[in-house]
């Protein structure tokens, strides 16, 4: 009887060390660096406007191609930003408007 009541104590011993470990490392998986909204929103503008850059670069001579490829390119990242579920309507078109300034 003395070793069934050794062994019952052991066992939730065993079990309460199992459950505090489980615990612990399911609380230090948390992602660290979670980004605000508008941290966010400023990288993907600063992407945007880097690609943009990128692309209008080699024809900075020829100022026909260089509008029909900043349109071409402005119409792409619309399209991108609309099947963005975090941004609404009047955000896209801030942003938007904030790529064809540069």
């Amino acid at each position: 009887m003395d070793s069934e009541i050794i062994y019952s104590l052991l066992g939730i011993v065993i079990l309460i060390g199992i459950i505090i470990f489980t615990f612990n490392t399911s609380s230090n998986n948390k992602p660290k660096n979670i980004k605000t909204k508008s941290q966010k929103r400023a990288e993907i503008l600063d992407t945007y406007k880097i690609q943009l850059q990128k692309a209008l670069v080699p024809l900075k001579d020829d100022k026909d191609a260089r509008v029909s490829k900043k349109n071409e390119m402005l119409k792409r990242f619309s399209n991108e930003l609309s099947r963005n579920i975090f941004f609404d309507n009047s955000e896209i078109k801030e942003i938007i408007a904030e790529l064809i300034k540069d």
